[in-house]
C-alpha cells in the first residue's frame, strides 16, 4: 500500500508588514473561512454573515443618507438591492459602483460599510454598492448580469433618482468583487456603453487558472489562500466549467483590451492574486490603456479592513487615485 505524504507548505507570516501583523493579531473576530462548510455548506456561512451584519450594525454618520434602491433583474425578474451611501453635499461628477468582496458565495454590502461611510464623505462621492446574488445558488453568469443591470439603471436613473452625472462612472471592486467590476467593465464596452470612466480594482480576481507563481506560493497564506480559490471558483462556475476560459470568467479571455478605460490596481505581495493582478495590468498596458499597478509590499489580502500605517497610506493613495486618474 502507498504512502501519501501531505506537503503544506508554512507561510512565513514575518514577511508580513509588522504594523499590520500587529493589528491583525488584535482583530477580535476571526476572518478565516471554515473550508469544510466553504466547500460543502456554504449556505451556513452566507447565513452567519447576514446575521452578524444584522447584529453588528455600523452607526452611519450624520452628513451620509443610506438607502436602499431595489432595481428589475432582466434576467430573471428577480429584485436586485441597491445599497447607496450619499453624502448631504455630494459631488454629482463622483459616482462609485462598488463590488464587495466574499469569493463570490458570501458578503454583503453592509460588511464594508466603515469603509464606504469614508470614501464617500472624504470624495463627496455617491456609491451605489450591489447586493448581487451569491454561489453557488446563483452561478456564473448571474452576478455579473446582476452588476450590469445595476450599471445600466445608474446610467438610466442616475441623474433623476441621486441627482448624479451618469456619464462619468467609476467602478470599484475587492477581490471577487474586483472581478465583478473588471467583468461588468468588458460587458459595457462590449455593449457599447462608455460611461465608465475609471475602474479602481483591489486585489482583483482575474481567472481561474490558478496556475501562477504566487497562487501556488501561498497555498496556506492567512485570509485568502490557493484552497479558497478553488473552492470559490468551483461555487461560481459549477464543476463542468470551473477549468474553462470563458468571456467575463476569465478576464485575460478577452479580444477589445484597447476600449477599455483607464485603470487603477491595487495588488498584495503576500497574496495568491499578486501575479494575476500584474498579468491583467500587462494585458491593459500593452492595449495601450492608462494604468497604474501599485503591488504593496508586506500586504496580504484584506489588508485594508485593518487599521494599521500601510492601510493609512492605501486610503492616501485611493483618495489620489479614484477620480484623478
Amino acid at each position: 500500500m502507498a504512502i501519501i505524504q501531505k506537503i503544506t507548505q508554512t507561510m512565513d507570516l514575518n514577511r508580513i508588514d509588522k504594523g499590520l501583523k500587529e493589528s491583525i493579531d488584535r482583530f477580535p473576530f476571526s476572518l478565516e473561512i471554515n473550508e469544510a462548510e466553504f466547500l460543502s455548506n456554504p449556505e451556513i456561512i452566507q447565513k452567519e454573515k447576514i446575521q452578524f451584519a444584522k447584529e453588528n450594525p455600523f452607526r452611519v454618520p450624520d452628513n451620509i443618507n443610506v438607502k436602499d434602491i431595489f432595481i428589475e433583474s432582466t434576467f430573471d425578474h428577480h429584485q436586485i438591492r441597491l445599497h447607496i451611501y450619499q453624502p448631504k453635499k455630494f459631488d454629482k461628477t463622483r459616482t462609485i459602483l462598488y463590488f464587495h468582496g466574499g469569493g463570490y458565495v458570501f458578503g454583503l454590502p453592509e460588511q464594508v460599510d466603515p469603509q464606504m461611510f469614508e470614501i464617500a464623505e472624504n470624495l463627496s462621492a455617491t456609491i451605489i454598492s450591489v447586493d448581487y446574488r451569491l454561489s453557488p445558488q446563483y452561478r456564473f453568469p448571474i452576478p455579473i448580469l446582476d452588476g450590469f443591470d445595476s450599471l445600466q439603471w445608474v446610467i438610466r436613473n442616475g441623474e433623476d433618482e441621486l441627482g448624479i452625472d451618469p456619464e462619468n462612472i467609476t467602478v470599484f471592486g475587492a477581490s471577487a468583487g474586483g472581478h465583478l467590476a473588471a467583468a461588468v467593465t468588458q460587458m459595457a464596452n462590449d455593449n457599447g456603453l462608455k460611461n465608465i470612466e475609471h475602474q479602481f480594482l483591489l486585489y482583483p480576481v482575474i481567472h481561474n487558472r490558478m496556475d501562477t507563481p504566487s497562487m501556488n506560493e501561498f497555498t496556506d497564506a492567512p485570509l485568502w489562500n490557493k484552497k479558497y480559490a478553488e473552492t470559490a471558483w468551483l461555487h461560481f462556475l459549477g464543476n463542468d466549467d470551473k477549468d474553462k476560459s470563458i468571456r467575463y470568467a476569465d478576464l485575460t479571455y478577452y479580444d477589445d483590451f484597447s476600449n477599455l478605460p483607464g485603470t487603477t490596481i491595487v495588488a498584495c505581495e503576500l497574496d495568491p492574486l499578486r501575479d494575476e493582478n500584474i498579468e491583467y495590468s500587462s494585458f491593459l498596458y500593452q492595449a495601450g490603456i492608462k494604468t497604474e499597478l501599485w503591488v504593496i509590499p508586506g500586504a496580504v489580502h484584506v489588508f485594508d479592513l485593518f487599521d494599521s500605517p500601510l492601510n493609512d497610506r492605501y486610503k492616501e493613495f485611493l483618495y489620489s487615485r479614484m477620480f484623478n486618474y
